[in-house]
């Protein structure tokens, strides 16, 4: 739930799908992407049961396509993880500049002074034991998330701008309104993240419980917070004019609603709610990218260092170590030649969307190919087909818009986002030709891929 960063949604997403999406619709379109994701899990769920291993997508394409196919995507999803996380720096001195400078008025600073600052503070943690983390991130996102629920308590109890709550915004005939393509594309981008759950799996005491309840739980809350909080601001807004207004200035018209129910003081609050949500999405980033270097390590595709335990944390803390130090090159060369923090961010988060999307969308095919090859005693059709095929339509549309809109998830131009595709295609196909290559002279370290 922390890789998901609420109240940055919120503030950042909500408004510019009602803006640039399907309007007043936009609750109904959350809706429909939640109940996708939904569907997803019903089989997800069940491979986690499976396969007892922490492998989560990487692990379950493999298992249903094969070796190849899985170690391309298993390579492409390490890199999507790591654009989100290490393209959030950025931001993060963005945020700690608008709380520290704007809020409470200390001197502004360049955002990879602070940018810096976070990455030192999510490498210590990195390298120590998971509960740490764990707690830490805990303790934020319930401040963010009591955030959140304040503000909708206000909006609804103040009966938003017009003095009477609309339900238009719930209704079926405004769901397709405006840019229904916008819309779904980034609906489907702000439930990433569930499938965290499975690659901690070993980090849980009952895996086989704890990993289904809190995968549903993650896409339930996800899936209410997001329609109820997008249905309170465009009541609050006005339903006539929020979507001018959020077209206009996204984060703007957000903030103001915050200020017109909440008053100064929540404004505040969540100034410094965004600042901690952007830190909790990076510690949750630096810890997914630990455990995919780490995976990738003990299937030896990668060096086999990156396996080891820490013997007192038990942590995986070379794979830690070496997600920092990559993380901190790559905002090096982002401050070198000078891009702005704005752009880099929003290159990065495009990669890490587009990436999800379709690797969510590759693993539902495995998910059912292997389900109908070994499930069908165990699991209902409900699980082994119905629930995959229904997902696998809306996901398929979801991969189509993330490909052709691909320039506006990057925010950069057709030239940008062409060449970032490009890259993408390599990591598949290098990695794709990397497991033929052990196939043929190293079979032993072929049989390991995959987590199997």
């Amino acid at each position: 739930m922390a890789w998901n960063a609420p109240l940055v949604i919120v503030f950042f997403s909500i408004p510019v799908i009602v803006g640039f999406g399907n309007g007043i619709g936009a609750p109904g379109m959350f809706l429909v992407a939640g109940a996708t994701i939904g569907l997803f899990a019903v089989g997800f769920t069940r491979m986690t049961k499976i396969l007892p291993k922490p492998g989560a997508f990487y692990a379950y394409i493999t298992a249903g396509l094969g070796k190849r196919i899985g170690l391309g995507a298993g390579l492409v999803t390490l890199v999507g993880y790591f654009c989100g996380y290490a393209g959030t720096f950025a931001f993060g001195g963005i945020a700690a500049n608008l709380f520290f400078h704007g809020t409470l008025g200390l001197p502004e600073l360049p955002w990879y002074v602070w940018g810096a600052i976070i990455w030192a503070i999510i490498a210590v943690l990195g390298y120590l034991k998971f509960s740490i983390s764990a707690t830490i991130m805990a303790i934020f996102l319930g401040l963010e998330l009591l955030m959140i629920v304040i503000y909708n308590i206000a909006v609804f109890a103040q009966r938003g701008a017009a003095g009477a709550i609309s339900v238009e915004p719930l209704l079926p005939a405004n769901w397709l309104g405006g840019s229904v393509a916008i819309g779904l594309l980034f609906a489907l981008g702000m439930f990433g993240g569930f499938e965290i759950t499975a690659l901690f799996r070993s980090e849980v005491k009952n895996p086989s419980r704890t990993v289904p309840v809190a995968t549903f739980m993650v896409v339930g809350v996800a899936t209410v917070l997001y329609v109820v909080t997008s249905w309170a601001f465009i009541n609050a807004a006005g339903v006539d004019r929020v979507v001018d207004d959020a077209a206009a200035e996204p984060t703007a018209s957000m903030t103001a609603t915050f200020l017109a129910f909440g008053g100064r003081v929540l404004v505040d609050f969540a100034s410094a709610m965004v600042l901690t949500s952007t830190f909790a999405v990076i510690l949750a980033g630096h810890n997914i990218v630990s455990r995919y270097l780490f995976n990738l390590g003990a299937d030896r595709i990668l060096p086999r260092a990156l396996s080891r335990v820490h013997p007192i944390q038990g942590s995986p803390h070379r794979a830690s170590m070496t997600a920092s130090v990559a993380a901190f090159a790559l905002n090096i060369v982002f401050v070198i030649i000078g891009v702005d923090p704005s752009a880099s961010y929003a290159m990065m988060l495009g990669m890490t969307s587009l990436v999800l999307i379709v690797v969510m969308f590759i693993t539902n095919i495995a998910i059912g190919v292997y389900l109908h090859r070994y499930g069908r005693r165990e699991f209902s059709f409900w699980a082994r087909v119905v629930s995959p095929a229904i997902s696998g339509i809306v996901l398929a549309i979801g991969v189509f818009l993330a490909v052709t809109h691909f320039n506006e998830l990057t925010g950069g131009s057709a030239v940008v986002s062409d060449a970032l595709m490009v890259v993408l295609a390599l990591v598949f196909i290098g990695g794709f030709a990397l497991a033929w290559v052990y196939r043929t002279r190293r079979p032993d370290v072929y049989e390991l891929i995959g987590r199997q």
